[in-house]
């Protein structure tokens, strides 16, 4: 049992105990008023239950005050009423031991119920059988105290006293504490649905007549055996409305039953012995307080269980929903598969990064991941899809699909997942992510690398060949101005090569980071302007060029690239010829640079502005970054540029656009 008090569910003010001992009193007073004749105790001890409903609510204990004004009340009450003081000291005894043994024990083996310690009204068949087993030995514990108190005072042990001693109160708990908490909870927690239940008031009130009806009829015609209807009206109520209401009607019931039987109406008090007459009423109560709860508390669970299987429905659409959405929006590709080969599910991903759009069909596993990246095939059983269906974890293997011409690469990670026992089929789950753009760009940078460390090479060789050849002659004494003069110029063509790499590689880091200083810009001076510094001002033609609104640094560096390539990559014995030409359409300004170099070989286009490319290797130095310096100046200047042929001729036309800087 508790210490002297817990934390109750109500206010613990002196105005609240007092009305506790209040009702207390008055129950007592209409418990001695059920005293039959022939026995010499009440046929109903509602005071025991409100004792309990009391202590639960305020959270009493043994040494709190509480306990010692139930002693007082509950000896004034029997000594008030005619108990003898002794009978009145026993009374004393079994009430308080009976209300602190039902408190501990729902405390003990109820503790989610509201009133106990918990938040959970009694609306489960497994909450009431456990609180029906408390009352049980509780009000067992208060009648086995009276009986041997009787005994002790008597002289004599009276066994069917005893069980009626069990009996009034077994009731009193009954129809006292089920009420008495669900209406307290509901008072402090707002119910979520209506406290009646969806049956409504039309259908409660046709059972409360048809309840009326069925007492008038077994209660006027007592000769006959007619108490078995008043049971259907019970079942009615218990399973179509809440527990509550329920609880409620039993009460009242139990009422009804014990002022007709005191008043010598009904089957009860038509019996010959008015102990047993008392003991069948008492049973009859516990029946149908028991049968409306076990009812109506199966219909709320019922009910709960529905509205959990509701909302788990709910969150499992909303979860599905939510994976299903995380799933298509994924930028990685996702399939699952079994054993068989067959695709259990996909992502629009999936297919993109086959090639075959978000909608189109998968390939089959074979040619989903047959190749490694570079081409050589994956040793059979070691796909990653198989070694995931082996139950092996892959990580970012780099494979091939489609054709070695237009094949895309995909890094492919696969875990396997729960084996699917009703089909006997083995799962796996495959994430893949294109990586054709990285993958060639690493090829290109590798195949950069290579560039750069030729060109670089190539002028440090030369230049570290001819200073030695100059310190060569310094030693010898033999020194020859115009050759050493020839050495140097050597040297510094190399150097010169050198520092145009490093140029150009500066300004592709750089082409996109500056900020932009737009205005209107006329070409045509800064075409001149390069070609005079490129001392090919005789090389160049400039006809019709309209004015852009861009970044003048940028378009220089953009002109300067275009005219540079057209002078570098030419035939050798031809000089060059280079036309910038331009015209006005749709608010852009296209601008060309023909040329009559060398060209562009065929299916190269497009591939001339990627970094690192370069089309002509061989006698042609260069980076492979000046096209596509040009491709981000113009793309970060919001236009485009392409490359074709030469219409007039040999060589290649490049074109670009830019906004219009306005009318001349």
């Amino acid at each position: 049992m508790s210490g002297t008090r817990r934390q109750g569910v109500v206010d613990s003010s002196p105005t609240v105990v007092a009305g506790f001992v209040a009702a207390y009193v008055a129950l007592g007073f209409v418990g001695r008023w059920t005293i039959g004749e022939g026995t010499t105790f009440a046929l109903i001890w509602p005071a025991g239950g409100l004792a309990v409903l009391w202590f639960l609510l305020r959270g009493a204990g043994p040494r709190s005050v509480d306990t010692a004004l139930l002693a007082i009340a509950t000896y004034a009450v029997n000594v008030v009423t005619g108990a003898p003081y002794d009978i009145g000291l026993l009374l004393v005894v079994t009430n308080v031991a009976q209300t602190l043994a039902a408190v501990a024990l729902v405390r003990r083996y109820c503790p989610e119920l509201w009133g106990a310690g918990g938040d959970r009204p009694l609306d489960s068949p497994g909450v009431l059988v456990r609180f029906l087993s408390t009352a049980v030995v509780a009000t067992g514990l208060g009648a086995a105290l009276g009986a041997a108190g009787t005994s002790l005072l008597a002289g004599g042990f009276d066994g069917t006293g005893a069980v009626l001693w069990l009996g009034r109160n077994l009731c009193g708990v009954l129809m006292v504490v089920p009420a008495g908490l669900l209406v307290a909870r509901l008072r402090s927690v707002p119910a979520d649905e209506p406290v009646i239940g969806p049956a409504g008031r039309p259908e409660l009130a046709t059972a409360g007549a048809f309840t009326i009806a069925m007492y008038a009829l077994a209660f006027t015609f007592d000769d006959l055996p007619l108490a078995f209807p008043l049971v259907a009206g019970v079942v009615w109520v218990g399973m179509r409305y809440t527990t509550v209401v329920s609880a409620a009607y039993a009460t009242l019931n139990g009422i009804a039953t014990i002022r007709l039987t005191l008043n010598h109406i009904g089957p009860f008090a038509a019996v010959e012995d008015p102990q047993v007459g008392a003991l069948l009423a008492q049973f009859y109560i516990v029946t149908i307080v028991v049968t409306g709860l076990s009812l109506s508390t199966g219909l709320d669970e019922r009910r709960r269980l529905e509205a959990e299987v509701r909302r788990n429905e709910q969150e499992a659409v909303y979860q599905a929903e939510l994976l299903n959405s995380v799933i298509t929006s994924m930028t990685e590709g996702l399939t699952v598969i079994d054993d068989t080969g067959a695709f259990l599910m996909r992502n629009p991903a999936a297919s993109e990064a086959m090639g075959n759009g978000p909608d189109g069909p998968l390939p089959g596993l074979p040619s989903l991941a047959g190749t490694f990246a570079d081409g050589s095939p994956i040793p059979e059983g070691q796909r990653p899809s198989q070694r995931a269906l082996r139950g092996e974890t892959v990580r970012n293997v780099e494979v091939l699909v489609g054709d070695d011409g237009q094949g895309r690469v995909l890094t492919i990670s696969a875990v396997p997942l729960p084996r699917d026992e009703d089909q006997d089929r083995a799962r796996a789950m495959l994430l893949f992510h294109d990586v054709t753009d990285d993958y060639r760009r690493r090829e290109d940078l590798t195949n950069f690398a290579g560039v750069v460390a030729h060109d670089l090479r190539n002028p440090l060789a030369a230049i570290d060949g001819w200073t030695e050849l100059i310190g060569d002659e310094m030693e010898a004494g033999e020194f020859d101005p115009s050759l050493l003069r020839d050495f140097v110029d050597r040297v510094r063509s190399s150097a010169g090569r050198m520092g145009e790499l490093v140029r150009d590689l500066l300004a592709y880091a750089t082409s996109d980071a500056a900020d932009l200083e737009l205005a209107r810009v006329d070409l045509a001076p800064i075409v001149r302007d390069v070609a005079a510094s490129r001392e090919v001002e005789g090389l160049v033609t400039v006809r019709d060029l309209p004015p852009v609104h861009a970044d003048p640094v940028l378009v220089r560096q953009l002109l300067d690239n275009l005219i540079g390539n057209a002078v570098k990559y030419v035939a050798p014995g031809v000089e060059p010829k280079i036309e910038v030409f331009g015209r006005v359409e749709d608010g852009l300004v296209v601008t060309a640079v023909a040329d009559n170099g060398i060209g562009v070989p065929p299916g190269e286009h497009e591939k001339v502005f990627t970094e690192f490319h370069r089309a002509n290797t061989g006698a042609y130095e260069g980076t492979g970054l000046g096209l596509a310096i040009c491709r981000r100046i113009v793309t970060r200047l919001g236009g485009s540029i392409g490359a074709r042929d030469n219409p007039g001729g040999q060589g290649t036309v490049f074109e670009f656009t830019l906004p219009s800087g306005g009318p001349d």
